[in-house]
């Protein structure tokens, strides 16, 4: 059986992908004060935010009636569930109690990253079936909250006179 994934599909992808990144950041940021810490919760509020507006687009597609045929409702629940637990967050994404703040922001870098090519490709494949303007405003959170922890990367770097820190070790 082929699943059919429509804009609110996308939308509730989007939401459970919000969701795992405010658990991300509000995670990271237990371990930090300061301006580190504001940072992490920053995002961390941001993602709720975003969560927020993707549940309202959600309910605008739901009430100009583009809630497609829910017949394999459960199915694809399961198959979005899949697709984005450890796809966006992986392994190697998890905050560790010895993880730097550099590594954290490199983490929540390669997140955002998963991110932007994960709702790319969905805006690909859904191209024609829905608004692509809505996916569009999704990559440009995304990509807002990229250059936001490139930019926090690039500033810790140059206060803390380090290079790359090594993620692998």
């Amino acid at each position: 059986m082929t699943i059919q994934l429509d804009a609110c599909d996308v939308f509730k992808a989007a939401i459970m992908l919000e969701e795992r990144g405010v658990g991300f950041y509000a995670d990271a940021a237990v371990k930090f004060s300061g301006h580190a810490r504001n940072l992490l919760m920053q995002l961390s509020e941001m993602e709720k935010g975003h969560a927020q507006i993707f549940r309202n687009i959600l309910a605008g597609l739901a009430a100009v009636d583009v809630v497609a045929d829910d017949s394999d409702g459960e199915e694809s629940a399961a198959f979005l569930q899949a697709l984005t637990s450890d796809r966006i967050i992986t392994d190697a994404c998890r905050p560790d109690e010895n993880d730097s703040y550099d590594t954290v922001l490199e983490k929540a870098m390669l997140i955002e990253k998963n991110s932007v090519f994960f709702y790319t490709t969905v805006k690909e494949i859904v191209q024609g079936k829905m608004a692509v303007g809505a996916v569009e405003k999704i990559l440009q959170e995304e990509l807002t909250h990229f250059k936001m922890l490139n930019d926090a990367l690039i500033d810790w770097r140059r206060r803390n006179k380090r290079g790359r820190s090594r993620t692998d070790e």
